[in-house]
């Protein structure tokens, strides 16, 4: 407060003031020894012709009243002229440009003066609320985009558990009065079980602000009723494509994690094999130091250089990718449900041809998970 108050404009102004009533009397002092000087040499010359003096006398009269307050104007007038130049014309140019800028929504700049007074002080507090401004329009850009991303999503995980519903419905359908009551049940039992998954995964999601939120639900279960789903749900998906399926190490033993998640990882790289295999998909299910692997390949073309490197990017899709309902989010919301489990993702092109993507589940009771 005291460095503002020895630099306010009401100081400046007075340091500006006092050399300009120095000036101002000083000059005054001048002009009337000059015209003192000037009406002697006129009465020296008017000596013989008395009845013009008073005349005269009465000229150089209104000459001080007029000459020294025109002086002391001017150096008044010069002063502020001075004074608002230096002091003022800045600031107040430099926070007019802010606000225009502010109004047009620009807020990518800095609002800079090296004034000292109370002026570069409101430059200053500009400055502040330029950058309030700037991280409050990034915080809520920022909102947005995961809003976007957490509804493209959603969007795209709700699309293979519809079908799979939509497979055990034409299957249904196919051996309508052929099925037996047993068969029957079965079906109804299983599109009743992933029906209860899209309503539980609607709620999560209704949740959750952004895609890190996502907690998983760590639960016990049995690796034969994993490895049974995620064989049944992989043929349902496949239809007319050939699905291998084959588990490695296998010993039925309890494991400790989220059921819906490695389900919804699994249906995502299938999803992803399909859409780039030419005939066959195979899947490989493997437990390994308390670790659950899921490994599903294809035999197409593989991944290329770019898409080794840029796979992870939410909305990333090749641009030989055709298919444009593809949102290029399979890949990364499975690498971060896998990290949520306390897995991996991995990627990369098998020995045969094709693509290979490996997903790994910590299936150890753990309570930091």
């Amino acid at each position: 407060m005291d460095k503002i108050n020895r630099n306010s404009i009401k100081s400046s102004l007075i340091k500006y003031l006092i050399p300009c009533i120095a000036i101002c009397i000083v000059g005054c002092f001048v002009l009337e020894l000059v015209i003192d000087w000037y009406r002697d040499l006129r009465f020296f010359d008017l000596h013989y012709y008395e009845h013009k003096i008073a005349n005269e006398r009465k000229f150089f009269l209104l000459s001080k009243y007029i000459i020294l307050p025109l002086w002391s104007a001017l150096c008044l007038w010069v002063t502020v002229w001075i004074f608002y130049r230096r002091e003022i014309e800045v600031p107040i140019k430099t926070l007019s440009d802010a606000s225009e800028k502010i109004l047009g929504d620009d807020l990518d700049f800095k609002v800079e003066s090296s004034c000292k007074n109370e002026l570069g002080q409101l430059c200053v507090s500009f400055e502040e609320m330029r950058k309030n401004l700037y991280d409050s329009n990034y915080e809520l850009w920022k909102s947005l985009e995961e809003r976007k991303r957490l509804n493209s999503a959603f969007s795209h995980d709700l699309r293979t558990p519809i079908t799979v519903l939509k497979g055990y419905a034409e299957l249904v359908r196919q051996f309508d009065g052929k099925l037996s009551h047993e068969k029957q049940g079965e079906i109804l039992q299983k599109m009743s079980e992933h029906i209860s998954r899209l309503e539980h995964y609607t709620e999560k999601m209704n949740s959750v602000q952004k895609l890190e939120d996502i907690i998983p639900d760590e639960a016990s279960v049995r690796l034969s009723d994993i490895v049974g789903q995620l064989n049944e749900t992989g043929k349902l998906l496949c239809c007319d494509k050939e699905f291998i399926f084959s588990a490695e190490n296998y010993t039925d033993k309890q494991l400790y994690t989220d059921r819906e998640i490695v389900a919804q990882v699994f249906e995502n790289l299938v999803s992803n094999a399909l859409r780039y295999t030419k005939e066959i998909v195979k899947v490989t299910v493997a437990i390994n130091d308390d670790k659950l692997s899921v490994t599903v390949s294809d035999d197409g073309n593989g991944f290329s250089e770019e898409a080794l490197r840029k796979a992870w990017q939410p909305f990333y899709r090749d641009d030989k990718d055709a298919n444009n309902e593809h949102f290029g989010l399979g890949l990364y919301i499975c690498r971060l449900l896998c990290r949520k489990c306390g897995g991996e993702l991995s990627v990369k092109n098998s020995e045969n041809g094709g693509g290979e993507v490996k997903a790994s589940f910590s299936v150890k009771k753990s309570e930091s998970r």
